[in-house]
């Protein structure tokens, strides 16, 4: 069971990543589709996440799960606080009994260094020259943040270059800690961890 990666956060938040190396079947035991997905890779990852779930907490009941406007899912009864998030052959989930969180797993790729423009303002793309992290961690590592930014505030029309702004970062015990503002509205401020995990960045607020 390749649990690869948990950490309780504090006595009612905890992370899991699982990286799928088992076919559809292993999942269709406990837990099923929510909706219709086509595409292979994108339904194993959404049966992953559902059963990485209920691997995290048991007495969750899947049928419980809806879907806000932006696509966020949560549970109607409120029992838990949730997020999935998945990137290749890797799934990450956070989960709360007491509040909201967000997480974001992501690949470190070239590929996202050629859209930097879209999600970073320049004063954002020069702290992070200043990391000492090569440039596709680098981006990759704000787009993780912004992600689970996003997940976290739920909203509609939310422009990642505009509405969220990471203004510094610092490394220390092994994480990655971040300020950041929502700026849509109302103006909030909000810590981000996040970690290098073998090829991947993981960002998350609790």
């Amino acid at each position: 069971m390749p649990l690869v990666y948990q950490q309780n956060i504090n006595e009612h938040t905890k992370i899991g990543v699982w990286h799928i190396l088992e076919t559809e079947d292993f999942f269709l035991e406990k837990a099923k589709e929510q909706y219709k997905i086509n595409h292979p890779q994108k339904r194993i990852q959404h049966l992953t996440g559902r059963y990485l779930l209920l691997e995290m907490a048991n007495d969750i009941s899947l049928k419980n799960i809806l879907l806000t406007k932006t696509g966020k899912p949560f549970l109607s009864d409120e029992s838990y606080f949730f997020s999935i998030s998945h990137s290749a052959d890797y799934v990450a989930v956070i989960i709360s009994a007491k509040s909201n969180v967000a997480i974001d797993i992501q690949h470190v790729a070239p590929k996202i260094e050629s859209i930097k423009q879209k999600y970073l303002t320049e004063e954002e793309i020069k702290l992070l020259s200043i990391l000492s992290i090569s440039p596709n961690e680098q981006f990759t590592f704000a787009w993780t943040i912004k992600e689970a930014m996003f997940k976290y505030f739920d909203e509609e029309g939310i422009d990642f270059k505009q509405h969220l702004i990471i203004s510094s970062a610092i490394f220390e015990n092994d994480v990655w800690v971040s300020k950041s503002t929502f700026n849509k509205n109302k103006v909030h401020s909000i810590a981000i961890k996040s970690i290098r995990f073998n090829d991947f960045f993981i960002s998350w607020i609790q």
